[in-house]
């Protein structure tokens, strides 16, 4: 009889310890495909070291046309149309890691924050603006001069100075057609920024108290969030938005815990690093889309995390 009840323990504690299913949710950057070979190479990375299956999504992929189905589609367009993929794949498993490589980190947190009782676990932003965007790279200048109504405009001799290019992104038009405007978040113009609809409602700097304190809620829920980044990138302005910092409409760069976002808390980052979820994993030497295949970011960043999820 004691061998027997002993037997049944053994047996109760096998099947309480059996692995919960884990799965990765991967979301491709602005100007860029989910098929991308960098991002080839992370699947493929992953899904050996660890077993985990990585789901790359297919969604608003490179400047496909029509343009309402790129990567240039307005954020508020994107998220909730990737959401309802994303529910649907993760609904296959216990918990998710969620993997957002540069606007794909913004989206990502969009998603995170506007998911009730989601079952993200663990959040791996690589090289994204999630403090946005204080300056205008010059590919994204580029792009910004092909659009439409500003080609008229120049076709009609007006010119843009300097100061009406840090204004641009703001215009109504551009914040409609150009998903990068969405997170463009120059300290010198606060007062236009505020003027726009997304990135100021997901920082909860605007919108109203109920969805406020639920995006934070939902924010908070996270059990671990690894920020990716690294000084010589060349595209994110400055790269310590990579890191929740900042920079000041003089140049002084703002670390994280000197934000206005975490010291009044306006969306969970002050929660989630008191209680220890935040890991900053900084990686010099590496351009922009080097992050996502980088072996130095896989192996030193990225398997890491995953192991962790993992392990608990």
């Amino acid at each position: 009889m004691v061998i027997y009840l002993i037997l049944i323990a053994l047996l109760g504690s096998a099947a309480g310890l059996e692995a919960e299913k884990v799965g990765i949710v991967h979301m491709h950057g602005f100007w860029q495909a989910y098929d991308e070979q960098h991002h080839l190479d992370f699947k493929n990375f992953v899904e050996e070291k660890t077993g985990v299956k990585v789901h790359l999504i297919d969604a608003f992929n490179d400047l496909a046309m029509p343009p309402a189905e790129s990567s240039i589609t307005p954020l508020n367009v994107q998220v909730p149309e990737i959401l309802k993929m994303v529910k649907n794949i993760a609904a296959q498993y216990d918990k998710i890691i969620a993997v957002g490589f540069s606007q794909g980190g913004v989206i990502w947190r969009a998603m995170i924050e506007s998911w009730d009782n989601h079952n993200v676990d663990t959040f791996i932003s690589i090289a994204a603006p999630q403090s946005g965007q204080a300056g205008i790279p010059p590919k994204y200048l580029a792009s910004l001069r092909n659009l439409p109504f500003v080609k008229m405009a120049q076709s009609q001799g007006q010119t843009m100075s300097e100061a009406d290019l840090k204004l641009l992104p703001y215009d109504p038009r551009v914040q409609q057609t150009f998903a990068p405007s969405n997170y463009y978040r120059n300290p010198a113009t606060y007062q236009y920024y505020m003027s726009t609809d997304f990135f100021p409602k997901l920082n909860n700097e605007a919108g109203d108290a109920e969805e406020k304190r639920r995006q934070k809620m939902n924010f908070e829920r996270l059990r671990k969030l690894i920020l990716i980044g690294g000084p010589d990138e060349e595209t994110i302005v400055p790269w310590q938005s990579e890191m929740f910092g900042f920079i000041t409409a003089d140049d002084k760069i703002v670390p994280m815990k000197k934000t206005t976002f975490y010291k009044k808390n306006l969306f969970g980052l002050k929660t989630l690093e008191k209680k220890g979820a935040i890991k900053k994993c900084i990686k010099e030497g590496l351009k922009h889309n080097d992050f996502p295949n980088s072996s130095e970011v896989l192996n030193g960043c990225v398997l890491p995390a995953i192991q962790d999820v993992l392990s608990g």
